[in-house]
């Protein structure tokens, strides 16, 4: 009894032993955040709906986002890693607990087989059962700092999975976009070839009766078979958008398609631009790096408890039939290390250079996300006021060839003038729907730079 309390009251104070850490302190790299030149920013308590892209007004594309989250194969994969981090944590916290393990083992002198009989007169053979427990004693941080790195790979393996839907919640909207955009592209591709057309049968007609010449019509059949070629390209980059939209939603693009056919039913939404010290805490792909430099701050943590001695005690409880047999023992290892060759120093270098890589790396992926918040605030100024040009510019384009066209039946003006105002208005027609696009894609990568309406869910928990 006495080596048994002496076992409980040894073990009691092993857990309760907390020992010192050699971890430094972690601290955010120095960042510089002046406000965006753009007079589209706005405070620091502006918000961002989580399902941004519902302000488009599309309930297709709320569709497809949905199902891009549930079946695209990469974010599925994101998040199979993430359960791969979470057992890597489960495994450094266990280096924090005792372990335990049970043995058992026959003896007995006979080597052939016993009945009762024998039993009765060559005594039971003997059973013995072996407990141990063992428990190591983290007196200089070590393992707590290999935990701590743990709960960073998971914390970075969430925020690369939060990443990666932000950029397929964007890249699917773009896609889809696209494609309205060259369903809207073909309809005026195809109303300009039939418009050539036409006008080639007037060009033919007045040939017959002799107001006109055979130039006028070479000049027409060449107009019409350009007209055929920017349709069948178009068709193409139709074809090869859709499938890449299949892609993005886990779908075959041998049975996928949309429903929509153009974007005049898409709003353009109001974006909260935030302050770029936000962006610090509201972009995942900053906290993903944010997340690596505080692990590889552990790994130091880990790498320098490494040169100290490490202290495991534990316990055995051999217990047989036999009562006379049963023992209790209590042992304690210590493990210093003398010489390595280097290793150890080796080691402890190659964490701290990559702590100091992965500062560079955070302040370099700051600043890229400072770059495309800006280039994203200049581009939705910019672009909305390119398309309001270009409608004007089109609307105008189509009443000169409408007038054209009239006077050049009645003889008024000449064949070439007519061609001038068709290809001013395939052009400006042409030009305004892609204005119309690049609006709303601009709208949608200042979603994406301000992080959309991710929120950093370790933050509002509490750490692990």
């Amino acid at each position: 009894m006495r080596k048994s309390g002496l076992l409980l009251s040894s073990l009691a104070a092993a857990l309760f032993v907390t020992g010192c850490s050699l971890t430094p302190d972690y601290e955010r790299p120095d960042v510089q955040t002046p406000a965006w030149r753009s007079s589209l920013a706005q405070g620091e308590n502006a918000q961002i709906a989580v399902d941004w892209w519902k302000n488009y007004n599309s309930e297709e594309l709320d569709f497809l986002i949905q199902k891009a989250l549930s079946h695209n194969n990469n974010l599925q994969a994101a998040l199979h890693r993430v359960e791969q981090a979470r057992g890597d944590l489960q495994m450094a916290g266990a280096e924090l607990l005792p372990s335990a393990s049970v043995t058992a083992a026959y003896m007995s002198g006979s080597t052939v087989p016993m009945n009762v009989t024998d039993m009765r007169n060559n005594g039971i053979p003997q059973y013995t059962v072996n407990a141990g427990i063992g428990y190591e004693l983290d007196l200089f941080g070590a393992n707590r700092a290999q935990k701590a790195a743990a709960i960073e790979a998971l914390k970075e393996s969430e925020y690369a999975y939060d990443a990666l839907a932000l950029v397929i919640m964007g890249d699917v909207a773009q896609t889809y976009l696209n494609v309205l955009n060259l369903q809207e592209r073909y309809q005026i591709a195809r109303d300009n070839l039939q418009s050539t057309k036409e006008l080639l049968q007037v060009a033919e007609a007045r040939f017959q009766i002799g107001a006109r010449t055979s130039f006028d019509i070479a000049q027409q059949e060449t107009v019409v078979s350009n007209a055929k070629a920017e349709l069948a390209g178009i068709e193409q980059e139709l074809a090869v958008s859709k499938n890449a939209l299949a892609l993005l939603v886990g779908e075959p693009p041998q049975s996928f398609d949309i429903k929509g056919v153009s974007l005049k039913g898409m709003m353009l939404p109001e974006i909260a631009v935030l302050q770029p010290a936000s962006l610090l805490e509201r972009r995942p792909d900053i906290k993903v790096l944010e997340a690596q430099l505080k692990a590889a701050n552990a790994d130091i943590g880990a790498a320098r408890g490494a040169f100290y001695p490490s202290v495991n005690i534990g316990a055995n409880l051999i217990k047989a039939f036999d009562p006379a047999a049963t023992a209790l023992t209590l042992a304690s290892s210590v493990y210093a290390p003398i010489f390595q060759g280097g290793r150890l120093e080796g080691n402890l270098k190659k964490v701290t250079a990559r702590q100091k890589e992965l500062a560079e790396n955070y302040q370099q992926t700051v600043l890229s996300a400072f770059k495309e918040a800006e280039d994203s605030i200049v581009r939705v100024q910019t672009t909305q006021k390119r398309e309001t040009a270009l409608r004007q510019s089109a609307s105008k384009a189509r009443k000169a060839y409408d007038i054209a066209k009239n006077q050049y039946e009645l003889s008024v003006l000449d064949f070439q003038n007519v061609l001038d105002a068709q290809r001013m208005m395939l052009e400006a027609e042409d030009n305004y729907a892609r204005a119309r696009f690049e609006t709303l894609s601009a709208s949608i990568d200042l979603f994406k730079a301000m992080g959309g309406g991710w929120k950093d869910e370790q933050q509002l928990q509490g750490d692990l």
